[in-house]
């Protein structure tokens, strides 16, 4: 069984990050080690929530599972909250990858056209770096146009989705898929690299936390077992629609979808 760790936050509360990570992982039979980057009682869609930063347990975790000879068959990451934690898991990649594993890279920096309070710019240049490391990215629209320094329209056709994605794998790394691209009536995904790709579903007016999370996580585990990225693009994109669809409408949105069905 293919060993993969995961490093992003946990919410003890709320469907995303490693609480959507590890179960999704888990389903598509892939061994799913999680590492913390922050531990939150909930996540930040809350009004309030209280947060403790496991930014300087990063080193002796990783120390311990060395010590332990534990080794893994991929890493993916999600948020990392700050230009230290990137320091830290660079270590840890170059520590504990394989020649030939994979490195999947979500660079969580922002969402609806706007970054996150605590992305700077030199945030955002280190995030650049990272990617560069990466076999996959997987940003969003806002992320697309934070990592390639520019503001992109609100809405894209085809082939400016396809091109998006081209610039973004000549720039950053061999294989890009870019969520969350608004086409007209469809809310879409963009592939570049070894598949290229447009992966186009019905939008449906419902805002959920954590879809960004679950798509990654079906994408990457549809991956290991073997499916093309574009299959694994559209299976994602399938299974967040159908969570979404799943979830009743009285539901309160900050849980997140119902993807355990």
């Amino acid at each position: 069984m293919k060993r993969i760790v995961t490093i992003q936050d946990f919410s003890c509360v709320g469907s995303c990050s490693l609480t959507a990570a590890i179960p999704v992982l888990s389903a598509a039979g892939v061994e799913c080690c999680g590492i913390p980057t922050a531990l939150l009682s909930n996540h930040t869609g809350f009004p309030t929530f209280y947060s403790i930063d496991l930014t300087d347990e990063l080193a002796p975790i990783s120390d311990q599972l060395k010590r332990e000879h534990i080794d893994f068959d991929g890493v993916y990451t999600g948020y990392i909250a700050s230009i230290d934690q990137i320091e830290h898991i660079e270590e840890f990649i170059r520590r504990f990858r394989k020649p030939g594993d994979p490195l999947f890279i979500d660079p969580v920096m922002g969402d609806n056209g706007k970054a996150y309070s605590t992305v700077t710019p030199a945030f955002i240049d280190r995030m650049r770096q990272l990617c560069r490391r990466a076999d996959l990215i997987l940003p969003n629209a806002t992320e697309a146009g934070l990592l390639l320094e520019k503001e992109l329209p609100a809405q894209l056709d085809e082939e400016g989705a396809r091109a998006l994605a081209d610039e973004l794998a000549a720039s950053l790394t061999p294989n890009v898929v870019v969520t969350g691209l608004q086409l007209d009536k469809y809310i879409a995904c963009a592939g570049a690299g070894r598949d290229r790709f447009v992966v186009k579903k019905l939008h449906i007016a419902r805002s959920f936390p954590g879809t960004g999370d679950l798509y990654g996580a079906v994408l990457i585990g549809s991956l290991i077992q073997g499916n093309a990225l574009s299959a694994a693009a559209d299976n994602a994109a399938e299974f967040v629609a159908l969570a979404i669809q799943k979830t009743p409408c009285d539901q309160d949105t900050r849980f997140g979808v119902w993807f355990e069905p």
